[in-house]
């Protein structure tokens, strides 16, 4: 069993979740040894410094050139994932757990993309709800034909699409076995002119979105986003023979309706996994040590920020797009500045 030697970018809420996980790895032996902060002195930064015995940076470069560290989670503010990615592959970093959404641009993930083959880290994208039991159990369901040939996905929450919708748009990637998307055709509302929310201070962000995606093997992915949108992290898989409802793990329970099973609705068993954030990590140590893809690899991170540009850029051009998606910038900040919402 290998030795790790953690560190944590951006010490807020999210970083004591993933100093969490790491502690309860089964895979790999963890030496949890240095968290940074732009404010090493903060609260966050204190409870971790407390909690786990560590020094606390307020220069992450600092700790990268010191440290010599095996794994690094990104829990910064998306604006700065880009750049922090960068600094960890430059570093040597072997496993590089980038907060979502990747980046805040097709430019900036495509650099951090490019970075970390070249330095030879595996670099992953904090969509954890790919390892929920719900979502595996309903990918299998799918992959067994249970409902027949899958046709239709929506998924809807709250919030915005860099926010939640990022989770939205990778989880229904993840049901529909992360088939390439083909064309997206998108709207926003941003009548209130919000920017920044608790875990995204340096963002902008619109009041409400919709797309619609379409995928090369057929199916069709319904996205609904936003203060007027059903408020549940939820999904329907839609087939030609069945139902599928997929909630949050602590949200209702997975329930099937299979014109195969001819007994209506029912909840299928779950399979038993150690936890979403547990799971994510040790497929992270899998995939470093060669025994496994990491189901959240940036190629699919890439994939859930495409659709988001895809789908401001289709709102800006009020037009269908189909992919790969030319915009390369944040586009939401483009229409901003342009005065177009």
């Amino acid at each position: 069993m290998n030795t790790y030697r953690v560190g944590i970018i951006g010490c807020g809420n999210i970083a004591g979740v993933h100093a969490d996980g790491y502690q309860a790895v089964r895979n790999a032996k963890i030496e949890f040894v240095a968290g940074a902060d732009l404010d090493p002195k903060g609260p966050g930064a204190q409870r971790l410094s407390e909690k786990y015995g560590i020094e606390v940076y307020g220069d992450y470069a600092e700790m990268l050139a010191k440290e010599r560290l095996d794994l690094v989670s990104i829990c910064t503010w998306p604006r700065t994932h880009c750049a922090a990615t960068l600094a960890a592959a430059q570093h040597g970093v072997k496993g590089i757990l980038c907060e979502k959404p990747m980046a805040v641009s097709l430019a900036e993930a495509d650099q951090m993309i490019e970075a970390c083959e070249k330095s030879g880290s595996t670099l992953i994208v904090g969509h954890v709800h790919r390892f929920s039991p719900q979502a595996v159990k309903a990918r299998a369901l799918v992959q067994q034909g249970e409902i027949g040939k899958l046709t239709l996905i929506w998924g809807h929450c709250a919030l915005d699409l860099m926010n939640n919708g990022t989770h939205v748009i990778d989880l229904i990637g993840f049901l529909n076995g992360d088939a390439e998307p083909a064309w997206v055709m998108g709207q926003i509302d941003r009548r209130r002119h919000l920017e920044g929310r608790g875990n995204h201070p340096d963002m902008v962000m619109e009041d409400m979105a919709i797309g619609r995606v379409g995928y090369t093997n057929g199916v069709v992915g319904l996205i609904e986003l936003g203060e007027r949108a059903d408020q549940a992290f939820a999904f329907k898989l839609v087939g030609t023979d069945g139902i599928i409802e997929v909630n949050r793990p602590d949200g209702p329970k997975l329930r099937l309706l299979s014109g195969f099973r001819q007994r209506g609705w029912y909840a299928p068993e779950l399979p038993s996994i150690h936890s979403t954030f547990h799971s994510e990590i040790e497929e992270l140590i899998e995939a470093i040590e060669g025994r496994a893809t990491h189901r959240g690899n940036a190629r699919n991170g890439r994939r859930a920020l495409e659709i988001i540009t895809g789908i401001f850029e289709s709102s800006r051009i009020r037009a269908a797009l189909d992919f790969p998606i030319a915009a390369r910038d944040f586009v939401l900040e483009r229409m901003i500045r342009e005065g177009a919402v």
